[in-house]
C-alpha cells in the first residue's frame, strides 16, 4: 500500500515544497530523478492541502513513463481482449478438468510434517483420527490476493503476473499472440486471470467432494473476437492503401467540395477539422476500404473514442490507442465527452455520403450510430449562455470604452468591435470582416452594415446575408466619423488568421479580458448573440424581427414570406438601453 508524500520544510526559508523521487528505470523518460516544486506556504495544513494535486500529476506522470517503457514491439490489448482471452482460458481449462477430474492445479494440500493426509468429502485432511484443514487453492500461493491486486506497486504487479506465465503463455499461444511480460497488457491480462482462477478452485473443491450440481461458469465472452484494434497497432506490416481507402476518398470529397466552394475560405477549417477525425479513424481501425465498412466498425470507433482520454498531450499522442485506453484508466483521467463522439461521427459522415454519389457504397454507415449522453441537467441554468446586466456593465466600464489608449492590441477595432458586437447581435466574424464599402445608406437615410460574401469574406448560411441598421448610439459615438477615414478593411489591425478570417486572435484577447474582469462564459464573444436576442425578448420584440437582424432562419413557414424593413429592424435595436461610453474617437 503506498503512502501519500508529506511535505518537506525548507530548513533556512521555512518554506514547504515537494519532493517525489523517479524510479531509476523511469528516469531516462522522465527527464530528471527528482520531482521538486515550491509550495509557497510556510503553514503545514495548507501545504498538505496543496500538494495533493500535485502528487496526482506527478502520479500521471510515472504511469505514462511506465507505459512508454514497456515493450512496444509486441501487441497491445484492451481491457476488453484482457477479459476475451482470460474467459478462454477458463473454458479450455474447465472443459481440461472435467475430462480428466485432475485438480493438482488448482488444489495444494498442505503436509504438515510431510506426513502423508487424506482428503475426506468435506475438504479436510484426517491423520490418526484428527480433523484438519484443508489449505486450498493456488491463488493462495500468489504473493498478491484479493484487493492487494489494486494496491500493488508496478514492480509488485510484475512478479504477480509471473506467478500465472505458464497459465497466461498457453492461451497467447492458442490464439497466435505475442505479448511482452514487461508490458501493461501482460500485467491486465494476470488481473483477468486471477479473477477466474478463484472460479476454477471453487469447481475443483466441488468436484474432489462430489457435488456434482454446482455447475461451472458460462463464459459467453470466450465466444467473441477479439479487436482488430490492439493486432492493427503493433503490426510491423505495412497496411495497404487501396484507391478506395477512406484517406484517398476523403482527398477526393475535400478536392470536390473545394471545387463547388471556391473563394470560401473559412470552408477550409471544416474540411481540415473532418481531416482529423478520418486520420483517427485511421488511427483506431486503420485506412479500410470504404466498401468494407459498415456500421458495426462505425461502433466499433464510437465505443473506443469512449474511451480515449480527453487532454492528449504530445505525450499521449505518441502512444498506441490501447495504451492510451489504459493510461486514461489508469491515470483516472477525463474522457471525450458523449457530444465530441458524436461530432467526430457526424465530421467523418461527409465521406461517405460522398462515397455513395461516387456509387463506391450504397448507404452511409454513420447513419443511425447515435452516442447517448448519459448526464442530464439538474436544474435549469437561468443564466443561460449570454452575459448578465451587471457582466455587461463591468465589461464597458473599462478603460478601452472610456479614454483614448494608443496601446491598444488590434487599434480601434478594440472599442468598434464589442460595442457593435453588443448592439446588434452580429458574430464577431461578421464585424471583423467589414470593408469601407460595407457601410452603407438606404433611401430614408438609414445607415447600414452590409453582411455578405465576397473576397476575404464569408457567411455561416444564406440567412446571414442582410443588412443591420447602425445603433443610434453607435452614429452619436463617432461611427460615420471613423468610416470616413478607413481604407479599405475597416478594421485593419485585426490579424488575418489561416483560414482567412480576421476574428480569431481578436476572440483569445477578448476572451482574456473577459475571464480578468472575472466573469466566467464559455464562448465570450459569441455570448453578445444570446445577450442580444435575450434583451429583445424581454423588450418584447418578436423573434421574426431579432432573428432578421442577427441572420438566423425563419422559424415557420410564414416567417420565409416577406421581409422585416430596416427601419423595423432599427426601432428594435435603438430599444436598447445605452451604455455608459464615451466617444473616445
Amino acid at each position: 500500500m503506498s503512502i501519500m508524500s508529506s511535505p518537506f520544510k525548507h530548513p533556512k526559508s521555512g518554506i514547504y515544497y515537494l519532493r517525489k523521487g523517479v524510479p531509476k528505470r523511469l528516469v531516462p523518460i522522465i527527464g530528471k530523478a527528482v520531482f521538486k516544486q515550491l509550495l509557497n506556504t510556510k503553514d503545514l495544513r495548507e501545504a498538505k492541502s496543496l500538494i495533493i494535486p500535485l502528487l496526482a500529476d506527478v502520479d500521471n506522470q510515472i504511469r505514462l513513463a511506465e507505459l512508454q517503457l514497456t515493450d512496444d514491439s509486441s501487441q497491445e490489448l484492451s481491457l476488453r481482449d484482457c477479459q476475451i482471452i482470460a474467459n478462454r482460458w477458463y473454458v479450455h481449462t474447465r472443459d481440461k478438468i472435467q475430462a480428466t477430474d485432475n485438480y493438482e492445479d488448482f488444489l495444494v494440500y498442505h503436509n504438515k510434517g510431510n506426513e502423508h493426509l487424506h482428503w475426506d468429502s468435506n475438504g479436510k485432511t484426517s491423520r490418526d483420527g484428527n480433523i484438519y484443514p484443508h489449505w486450498f487453492g493456488l491463488s493462495d500461493t500468489l504473493s498478491l490476493q484479493g484487493s492487494e491486486i489494486q494496491r500493488a506497486t508496478s514492480a509488485e504487479l510484475m512478479t504477480f503476473a509471473k506467478e500465472l506465465s505458464s497459465h497466461i503463455d498457453s492461451q497467447l499461444k492458442r490464439d497466435g499472440l505475442s505479448v511482452s511480460h514487461t508490458s501493461s497488457s501482460y500485467i491486465n491480462l494476470a488481473k483477468a486471470f486471477y479473477s477466474h482462477i478463484i472460479d476454477l478452485e471453487k469447481l475443483c473443491l466441488s468436484r474432489h467432494r462430489d457435488n456434482w450440481t454446482d455447475e461451472p461458469r458460462e463464459m459467453s465472452l470466450a465466444r467473441e473476437q477479439l479487436s482488430e484494434v490492439s493486432k492493427k497497432a503493433s503490426s510491423s506490416k505495412q497496411t495497404i492503401v487501396t484507391e478506395n481507402s477512406i484517406s484517398k476518398v476523403y482527398e477526393h470529397w475535400r478536392a470536390s467540395d473545394i471545387l463547388q466552394n471556391k473563394g470560401n475560405q473559412s470552408r477550409l477549417k471544416t474540411l481540415d477539422e473532418t481531416k482529423a477525425k478520418v486520420e483517427r479513424f485511421v488511427a483506431i481501425l486503420g485506412d479500410m476500404d470504404v466498401t468494407t465498412i459498415n456500421k458495426s466498425d462505425i461502433v466499433k470507433f464510437r465505443d473506443i473514442l469512449l474511451q480515449l482520454p480527453k487532454n492528449r498531450t504530445q505525450a499521449v499522442k505518441s502512444m498506441t490507442i490501447s495504451k492510451q485506453i489504459q493510461f486514461a484508466e489508469t491515470s483516472c483521467s477525463k474522457l471525450l465527452s458523449p457530444k465530441t463522439v458524436a461530432n467526430a461521427i457526424k465530421q467523418i459522415s461527409p465521406v461517405f455520403t460522398y462515397a455513395v454519389e461516387m456509387g463506391l457504397i450504397s448507404f452511409n454507415p454513420t447513419f443511425g450510430v447515435s452516442v447517448k449522453n448519459t448526464q442530464k441537467k439538474t436544474e435549469v441554468n437561468i443564466a443561460g449562455r449570454g452575459y448578465t446586466p451587471k457582466d455587461i456593465e463591468k465589461l464597458f466600464a473599462d478603460e478601452l470604452f472610456t479614454k483614448v489608449s494608443s496601446s491598444l492590441t488590434y487599434g480601434l477595432a478594440c472599442y468598434w468591435v464589442p460595442l457593435l458586437c453588443r448592439y446588434t447581435g452580429a458574430r464577431l466574424s461578421e464585424i471583423a470582416q467589414l470593408d469601407r464599402s460595407d457601410i452603407g445608406c438606404n433611401e430614408e437615410g438609414i445607415q447600414y452594415l452590409n453582411i455578405r460574401r465576397g473576397e476575404g469574406q464569408s457567411i455561416k448560411t444564406d440567412s446571414s446575408l442582410r443588412h443591420i441598421p447602425v445603433p443610434a448610439h453607435i452614429l452619436e459615438l463617432g461611427f460615420l466619423d471613423y468610416v470616413d477615414k478607413a481604407k479599405g478593411r475597416l478594421f485593419p489591425d485585426l490579424t488575418i488568421g489561416t483560414y482567412g478570417r480576421a476574428s480569431g486572435a481578436f476572440s483569445k484577447w477578448w476572451s482574456a479580458r473577459v475571464k480578468s474582469k472575472g466573469i466566467s462564459i464559455s464562448q465570450p464573444t459569441h455570448a453578445f448573440r444570446h445577450t442580444f436576442k435575450t434583451d429583445m425578448r424581454a423588450l418584447g420584440i418578436s423573434d421574426s424581427v431579432s432573428d432578421a437582424i442577427t441572420g438566423h432562419a425563419a422559424k415557420s413557414e410564414g416567417g420565409r414570406y416577406g421581409s422585416v424593413p430596416l427601419k423595423t429592424k432599427r426601432e428594435a435595436i435603438d430599444r436598447l438601453a445605452y451604455l455608459n461610453v464615451k466617444r473616445i474617437y
